[in-house]
């Protein structure tokens, strides 16, 4: 079972199946937070300040995937902090912080991977 390409070769799918991204977006998580870009995102809710949660328009297989989030404030530097909090198999939370505070930012980013149900 592979995929094929004409020119740039071929892949398992089973590679397919568990090592790619069932879940990711982009979206701006200041004022009314927005989506920019997503897969597999059906809402978006803003809980409170630098606090998120993705809703998936279709649940993976378990609450125990692998998620990584990132933030940032395109040209203003600073550290900032991401915290994953609340799996579940159809959503998951996170929360943006700098070292003291929870704060909104411009540019949240989360990345999920795992089974579909």
């Amino acid at each position: 079972d592979t995929l094929e390409h004409s020119t740039a070769g071929s892949v398992d799918t089973q590679y397919v199946v568990d090592g790619s991204a069932k879940v990711w977006v982009n979206f701006n998580g200041t004022g009314t937070i927005a989506t920019r870009e997503s897969l597999n995102v059906s809402t978006l809710t803003d809980n409170g300040t630098g606090d998120y949660k993705v809703t998936f328009t279709s649940s993976l297989s378990t609450s125990n995937f692998g998620a990584t989030a990132s933030n940032g404030e395109g040209s203003t530097h600073g550290t900032r902090i991401m915290t994953i909090n609340e799996q579940a198999s159809s959503s998951q939370t996170i929360m943006s912080q700098t070292p003291s505070v929870y704060d909104d930012t411009t540019i949240v980013c989360l990345d999920v991977k795992g089974g579909l149900a």
